[in-house]
């Protein structure tokens, strides 16, 4: 039976908590890594997100074979993040295991942690060594571990990996719960939650394995979920976002394109620039009018430099007799630009002037076309041309953009040479 000591205990209680869902190939194997650890107060808490399989089989099983050290709950819950809360909710325990359904314990793991936690109460956590597995847990290579962690480290990159953590449950209930709008970096998150406040230990042992296999997370959401996630936290945490994150971003979306790159950018704000486009009669698919429109909410920021708008002037593709494309541009009623492109693709760069609080942007094009009346289809709206991307962007986001577009090989280096990231903001 699991006692709930304190820490001035020998064998303080140690609360691991499992979430979990269809991980039936998975599960048995991650129990009996924890229930078999040399170590004699340890709770298992699994949260179970309703499966379908066998784990609710064998948690029935754990439960009636280990009684009150072991605890499972199985219904339909809101994701990881909030099984991961309910789930410390229920923990008694003054020190806290977190250990996804298919990574498991190595032996010795809790004592380890038990003792450093008990020698060194300036840790609020510590964590150790890890290694990645296969599907049969089986070893694929170490974890990245870096031995010294702290908040600045963690700015930069995550080699902290969650299964070897452990966590003084005070620590969890001062920092507050699992951020529940993340679904793959919410232990990033959690990490840099606590590295303002309490120092981390770092065990030089090898605590946990990390499984990778064709379902987990870490393998299919990495790039889609995980990065955009880690922005936020960043921004959430520090107020700015490392270089190393957004090298990442920029790497795996290249084939994206330049403009839908610094779109998404934009979106984070991380080249200044609180300006944004709050109206438009683009339509939902792309298609521009001949009068297409925009309004730009600058709010008085004075780094509102350019309107970045990338199209396709498609027309000749369906009307052969169709002639170049020609465009006037007005910015508050003051014609700026008139240019004419070709057939395919093209890119119009309009100078945001002044320090205004609002801009109107009017583009005006010389052609268009009714689907409908060359048979086309029974759309009947009036089209120009199609408009791919429009972003307001700042003096550094146009200059990045350009680099993207010539030379996305060096947009490393510029960021590199040119966004500074503030070191104050890492500190805080």
């Amino acid at each position: 039976m699991a006692r709930n000591d304190t820490e001035s205990s020998p064998k303080p209680l140690v609360s691991v908590v499992t979430p979990s869902y269809q991980q039936g190939p998975f599960i048995r194997e991650t129990i009996e890594s924890i229930v078999s650890q040399d170590y004699p107060n340890v709770e298992l808490i699994v949260v179970d997100g309703g499966s379908k399989d066998e784990t609710v089989a064998i948690l029935e099983k754990y439960a009636r074979r280990y009684g009150d050290r072991f605890r499972y709950i199985s219904e339909k819950d809101r994701g990881q993040s909030h099984a991961l809360n309910k789930g410390l909710a229920l923990a008694r325990g003054e020190i806290i295991g977190w250990l996804n359904s298919d990574d498991t314990y190595w032996p010795k793991a809790i004592p380890r942690a038990v003792d450093s936690l008990r020698k060194h109460p300036e840790y609020g956590l510590v964590y150790g060594k890890a290694n990645h597995t296969d599907r049969n847990n089986q070893l694929l290579r170490p974890y990245p571990v870096d031995p010294s962690v702290d908040r600045v480290r963690l700015f930069d990159v995550c080699t902290v990996c969650q299964p070897a953590v452990f966590i003084r449950k005070k620590v969890l209930d001062d920092v507050g719960p699992i951020d529940e709008s993340l679904q793959f970096c919410m232990d990033y998150d959690l990490w840099m939650r606590i590295s303002a406040k309490y120092r981390f230990g770092y065990i030089d042992e090898v605590l946990a394995n990390s499984r990778l296999h064709d379902d987990c997370k870490s393998m299919k959401q990495y790039f889609s979920v995980g990065l955009p996630e880690i922005i936020r936290s960043s921004l959430k945490n520090y107020g700015t976002v490392s270089n190393n994150w957004i090298i990442q971003f920029i790497a795996h979306h290249l084939p994206e394109g330049p403009g839908w790159l610094m779109e998404k950018l934009h979106s984070f704000r991380l080249f200044g620039g609180g300006h944004r486009i709050v109206s438009s009669n683009r339509f939902e698919d792309g298609w521009a009018p001949p009068g297409y429109t925009l309004e730009i909410n600058s709010d008085g920021s004075p780094d509102a430099k350019w309107l970045l708008i990338e199209g396709d002037h498609l027309l000749p593709k369906v009307a052969k007799k169709a002639g170049d494309l020609e465009l006037t541009v007005r910015v508050n009623g003051r014609r700026l630009q008139e240019t004419k492109t070709g057939e395919g693709a093209f890119t119009l760069k309009i100078p945001l002037e002044g320090r205004a609080d609002s801009y109107s942007v009017d583009i005006r094009a010389n052609t268009s076309f009714v689907p409908a009346q060359l048979d086309m289809n029974d759309d009947r709206r009036r089209l120009s041309y199609r408009v791919n991307g429009a972003v307001p962007l700042t003096q550094a986001g146009m200059e990045l953009y350009d680099v993207l577009k010539e030379d996305p090989a060096s947009a490393g280096h510029w960021l590199v040479k040119h966004r500074k990231s503030e070191k104050k903001s890492r500190r805080k």
